[in-house]
Parts: C-alpha cells; structure tokens; sequence
C-alpha cells in the first residue's frame, strides 16, 4: 500500500467572518502535490468555527483524482470558564456538496454566531455542546498538542482534576486523535491523555496550520516550528483516517515519502460451478475469515499449489476447478506456506519428522555446511574402521583356511638334516617393515592436504610467507614414498630370491624341505592370526564407543537463542543389533562379548532381506545402518531460557511462530493457515501480534484466522471475507477501513470472529471498563 500525504489543518481566510471568497486553490493544489510525491493526498480546509462553501466547490472543480477532502472545521471548546478555550478539529464524513456544506455550517451558526471569537469568551460552547449539535453526523474530533497556542491541556486550570470517570468516558468515546505542525514538544498532551487512559488509541497527525497557498506548507507565523508531514498507510478516506488515528504503526512522519516496496501477490480469481473468488491482495498484513466450510483453506491451499507448480490431483477441493485459479504473483516468488495444524503435526512426539522439515524454519538456523563437513568426516573415519575391521575378518578367514591344509603337527616332525635357505634371514620382520612402508592412497592424500594449506596460506591476507617450508614437507612426503616404493621392490626380490631357492632345496631333499616350509608358514601364520585378531578387538571396541558431537555457533532471534547439534553415538548394543540384521538367524550373536572374527565369517552373512555375497557388502550395509543413527538436532534456547523440548504443545508452536515471523533472508509472502490453533490467548495478545506487526512492513502476509485479535490488534491492511450461501462460495476482499456489498469490513469482523457487536458490548459492560484506565 502506498502512503498518503495528509494535511487536515488549511485556512482559507483570515478573518472567518469574511471569508476569503477567492483563495486560490489551484496554487494549494500544486503545493500539495509537491508534498505528496506522486502519492495519493488527503486534505481538509478547516477555518475557525466555518465552512468555506466556496473553496470546497473550488477544490472539487480543480482537484486531480489523486486529491482527496474530507469537510473539517477548527472549533473552540471550553473546559473552564476561568480558562482559555482550546483548538480541536472536526473532520466530517459526508458526501461535499452545497447541500452538505450548508447543513454544517447552520449547526455551527448556532454554535458560534460570531466565528472569530476570543479564547476567554464564556459563550464558547463546550465539548458536549459540539457532540449533541452535531448527533446526526460521523465525525472525529482532533484536538491541538503541543503546538504554541489553544492547546487541549492548557484549557484545564491548574490544580483541577480533569480525569474524572465521566471525563475519561467522553474523552474515551469522542477524541480520535490530536494535532500538531510536528511530533516534538507533544510531552504534556500525551502525557495528559495517558491519565485519561486513552492515549494508547489516541494518536498524532501532524498538519501544516497554512493561511496562504503561495507559501504552502508555511504557517502563519514565522516563529513556528517547522512542518513534519504524516504519512498515512491506508485508503484516502474518512474511515482510513480513522482507523489510523488508532494504530500508530500506520501513521509515518518524515518530510521524504517512505518507500513501502515490498514483493506480494496482488489478485486471485476464480469463478466456476460453486465459487465466486474476485480478491485483490496487498503488501502488509492480509486476514482471510469466514465462517465454516466458507473456502478459508481452498482459497490458500490453491495459492499455495498454483504459484509452487505443485499438482492439484490430490487436491480435496478439485470439484471446484480450482487447477483453473488465476493467481497474479508479478515477482514470480514462491511463498512459504503453514497449512492448518502443520506445526502441531511437527512437534507431536510420535512424528518422524523435525521442525527442520519446516523449510523456512530450517533457514533460520545457522548455515551447517561446517557441521556437515565435520560429520562427514566423522562418517569417513567410521567406514574406514569397519572396513579395516573386516579386512580383518577375512584374513583370519584366509589363514584358517590356509592352516586347515598344513598336516598336523606330529607329521611336521622332521627326521635328519635340513639346509637352511640363507636367503630367508634377508627378509624383514613385518613390524619393520611396517614401519617404513607409506602407501600411494596415504601419499595421495597426504599431497592433496598439503596443497589445500597451500592455497589457504595464498588466499587468507593475514597468511604469512610459508612457501619454502610447504615445498620442503612435499619433498620429504615424495622422498619417503619413493623408499616405500623401492623397499616395496627390494622386498619382493628377495622373497622371489627366497622362494627360488627353496625350489632348488627341495630337489634336494623334498620331505623334510615341504615339512620345513610348513613350519616357517605356521609359525608366520600363528603370529598373524594373534595380531589379526588384537587388531580385530581393538577396531570392535572403537566402533562400540564412536562418538561424534559438533555444535554451529549461535543466533538470535525474536530473543531466542539457536543452534545445531549434531550427535553421534554407537553402542554395544547398537553394533550387535546391526551385525545381527546382516546376519542369518541361526547364526545370530547372543551379546556382545560373543562377537568374534569366525562369527562375522563370509559363509553366515544373510541371503536374503538383505542379501550379502562379500565383505564389502556387509561393510556397505553396516555402514549405511549406523549413518542413519546420525542425526542433526535442531536447538532453541527460548527468551526465557527453557529447552525448546520442555515445552508444552502451544508454546512450542508460538516459538515456531516467532522464528517463522522473524525470519527476513528473503522477502517472499508468508502463508499461514490458522496460526491460533493451540496457542496461549496471551501470546496471541502480545507476541503473535507483536511478530505479525513487525513481519508486516516489509513482507506480505496471508493469514486465515478465526480471532478477532488478529486483524484488530495486528492492524490488517486487507480483509478477505469468504461466506458459503447455500452452497455457493464467494470470496471478497476489502480493506480494514472498507465495505464489502455495503457492509463495513469492521462489521464483518465483529460478526465473523468475535460474536457480532452486540456480543462486543455486552462485553465491555461486563468487564466494567468505566474508568478506561485499567
């Protein structure tokens, strides 16, 4: 919506008991338009104690369809007869005609014969003068604030008491709001209506106080402060006016236009066998009521499908073409959409979804690319183990297979001489080979580490110069590959050496040399099954109390603390649980303490459901079983400093909602339907409220609700109303200050969600509120 420029505080004349039959209101006119930048303008020229006919009928004539008037008139009103009257506007809502005009100005004829009248005379009429001689119309009253001269507060003398029950009830029910050249100075009139307990609803508008239309906005006297126009948020009307007298949020003072730009949906359309929807849209805050089975949730689940290109097959309300809406979202965004009841779903403790699954919630959190690397990490480590964990496994399988094939050990006695093969005492032991052995893939990885350091260290402007100790690591890590490499050669040389000439002992003496041979390979085979199975036991037990926890770092929002957590934790418990599922049943491990490399042997892996045929299945499998245990928890530490997960139901939701309102990453609409379902009455009163008030100056918001506290106390921009009459579905729309088929949209309001207006009354009498103060 665009703001309006508005001025309500113009004279024509002087003297109002000579009108000034030729002001010109062609030069007012330009003034104005100066001032409202292009924007749409709301002005009234109001003399003291008149009407001026003429210059109404002139501003009618001359006036461009961006110019509105409302009739006003700046009245005298007595307190005290010991003290001066004071200034207070009176904006009419009328039809501008002759008829009209005359009409105002017979009443103020008998209220003030003499329009010019001095501040002390006791003929000046009293506030309930004015509200009786005017009865049969709609008006407001704006008294003056803080201006130099016949301010509302200093019509009081000092010392009296002024707020009286009955005071407060008049004053309550008659002052809409006070005027003023600019919102400084304003301490002692707000301050007074605060004692009269209306100031929260009374609010300023500034004006410029003008008598000549070549100087427009100049006041009349020099020494005046200086104008600060207002800027209204709302439609160029009487009821705009209002409305907006009563929602400070609506009214901006600034001498430049606020910018009001926003990305929104502007229409929807629709009309087949059933419905009726013919609703334009606005930035800011759009309310959808109706009563039941009216098309609230039709309307917002269609929006929803048409402009996400998400398919209408499933769509409940397919009976009313709605695949045929029409939806006019110029900036082709996608909206975030709540349909009813969806937080409640997240939340529920038997729900397999997170609050992470709330798109725009997952958005607010902060970003977890690091988290994600740190797990991943974490999970590359765990395949690692489990696969050098059954490398194990089938090795032992190997050396038990090899060993079933050695004779027994009576058979290996040998009988008479054996030649040693000398070449055997040149091969190295395996933990010195060990030792220096250094593998391409660890090579590999070891380069590739070195030169990540390397383009950190040219990138980061803080890094200091560190190019000649990088380039001397890499030269160590190449030279220590290549004796790896060329022990790799020497090793096998001589083991091929070795076995040559084992050939040729055993042409020699074939018996005792294949017993001999046996021997050594037992013996080798003996000390690698023990260090086979150690190193079995010790990945088992590392697996069995893995652990990964990484938290992101924390923000704030809405005065909740968040945060990611990521938890990783495996168990004896868990291990066994997995080993069994890739296990056949008969061969199932009864505990922990039982599982053994013969028990994870390649010949008891399961067949079917799923089926295993190698150990690198089984790896895959397990592994893929303990990376779903992986889970990134999404943390809230609320204002107040409770877990998110202690709270209860309708809590946890206001939360949600909070996050939800307060995210501003992007400027897309946010479409949320019933919000109120399940929440505290005084969040909605304070904390909803408060988030959509926020939320709204700089997104657009649809929002279906059944709580009259919604689009009151959070000041709609736009009221869509949905009705089902006999069937037949219309969807209207209209602003908070509008009328649908000559229904004020307030009305609708009252009677849609909050029980009709006699309901309203009965209220406010039983709740007693005479003093206004409470």
């Amino acid at each position: 919506m665009d703001p309006v420029y508005i001025d309500i505080h113009i004279h024509t004349s002087e003297n109002p008991d000579e009108l000034n039959g030729s002001y010109d209101t062609r030069v007012l006119l330009s003034g104005v338009e100066r001032m409202a930048k292009g924007s749409n303008a709301l002005i009234s020229l109001t003399d003291h104690n008149t009407v001026n006919k003429a210059a109404y009928l002139s501003l009618l004539a001359n006036a461009n369809s961006n110019i509105h008037l409302l009739i006003g008139a700046e009245l005298h009103i007595k307190n005290y007869p010991e003290a001066p009257a004071y200034h207070c506007h009176i904006i009419f809502k009328c039809a501008i005609n002759e008829s009209t005009i005359d009409e105002i100005n017979a009443v103020l004829d008998n209220l003030y014969p003499r329009k010019q009248v001095c501040k002390m005379d006791s003929s000046i009429p009293s506030i309930g003068d004015v509200i009786n001689a005017f009865d049969s119309f709609e008006f407001i009253l704006l008294p003056h604030g803080g201006q130099s001269h016949s301010t509302f507060n200093d019509s009081i003398p000092a010392g009296t008491k002024f707020d009286t029950t009955l005071m407060r009830s008049v004053y309550y029910n008659q002052f809409d709001g006070f005027t003023a050249r600019s919102n400084s100075g304003l301490e002692e009139t707000v301050a007074y209506f605060k004692r009269l307990g209306i100031a929260e609803f009374v609010n300023l508008v500034t004006c410029s106080d003008n008598y000549d239309p070549k100087k427009y906005p100049e006041a009349k006297r020099p020494s005046t402060s200086p104008f600060l126009p207002t800027w209204m948020f709302a439609e160029p009307t009487f009821d705009g006016l209002r409305l907006s007298l009563s929602e400070k949020t609506r009214f901006f003072y600034s001498n430049e236009k606020p910018d009001s730009w926003s990305e929104f949906i502007k229409s929807v359309h629709l009309k087949s066998d059933g419905i009726d929807i013919d609703i334009r849209l606005t930035p800011g805050l759009n309310v959808i009521i109706g009563g039941s089975s009216s098309g609230k949730t039709l309307l917002v689940d269609s929006i929803y499908r048409k402009l996400c290109d998400i398919s209408f097959e499933d769509s409940p309300y397919n009976k009313f073409g709605v695949a045929n809406i029409d939806v006019y979202n110029p900036s082709s965004t996608r909206p975030h959409f709540l349909p009813q009841n969806y937080i409640i779903k997240i939340i529920d403790p038997d729900s397999e979804k997170g609050i992470d699954n709330i798109e725009i919630i997952r958005n607010v959190f902060p970003e977890d690319a690091e988290l994600k690397r740190k797990v991943g990490d974490g999970i590359t480590k765990l395949r690692e183990d489990v696969t050098h964990l059954m490398c194990c496994v089938e090795e032992i399988e190997k050396l038990e297979e090899a060993l079933r094939k050695i004779p027994s050990v009576g058979r290996l006695i040998i009988k008479g001489e054996v030649k040693k093969n000398i070449i055997s005492g040149l091969l190295p032991q395996p933990a010195l080979r060990s030792s220096v052995r250094y593998d391409r893939r660890k090579y590999e990885s070891h380069q590739a580490a070195m030169e990540d350091i390397r383009r950190l260290f040219e990138q980061n402007a803080f890094a200091s110069e560190h190019e000649a100790a990088i380039n001397e690591i890499e030269n160590e890590l190449k030279r220590l590959f290549s004796i790896s490499e060329i022990e790799e050669v020497v090793y096998q040389t001589i083991r091929s050496a070795k076995e040559s000439y084992e050939g040729c002992l055993r042409e020699q003496s074939y018996e005792n040399q294949q017993k001999n041979s046996n021997i050594d390979f037992l013996l080798g085979s003996i000390a690698k099954y023990i260090r086979l199975q150690l190193q079995f036991k010790d990945i088992l037990n590392s697996i069995s109390t893995y652990s990964i926890t990484v938290e992101t770092r924390e923000i704030e929002s809405m005065g909740h603390h968040l945060y990611l957590e990521n938890h990783f934790n495996l168990s004896k418990e868990k291990v066994l649980e997995t080993f069994n599922e890739c296990l056949k049943t008969p061969d199932a491990i009864s505990c922990f303490a039982n599982i053994t490399a013969d028990s994870l042997f390649l010949s008891k892996f399961r067949q079917r459901a799923p089926k295993i045929t190698s150990y690198n299945e089984f790896v895959e499998k397990v592994v893929e079983k303990f990376s779903k245990l992986n889970r990134t928890l999404y943390k809230i530490k609320t204002r107040d400093n409770r877990d998110f997960e202690d709270l209860s139901a309708g809590w946890k939701t206001s939360v949600l909602l909070d996050l939800v309102l307060d995210y501003d990453k992007d400027m897309v609409p946010v479409i949320i339907d019933q919000p109120e379902d399940n929440l505290a009455s005084a969040y909605i009163n304070e904390g909803l409220v408060s988030a959509i008030k926020k939320t709204k100056t700089h997104k657009q918001i649809i929002l279906v609700s059944h709580n009259a506290t919604i689009p009151m106390l959070a000041d709609a921009q736009n009221i869509v109303y949905c009705k089902n009459e006999n069937g037949m579905i219309t969807i209207k729309s209209s602003s908070l200050e509008g009328s649908l088929d000559g229904i004020p949209v307030l009305d609708l309001i009252a009677k849609v969600t909050d029980g009709g207006k006699p309901s309203i009354k009965k209220r406010v009498k039983k709740y007693n509120l005479k003093k206004f103060t409470d």
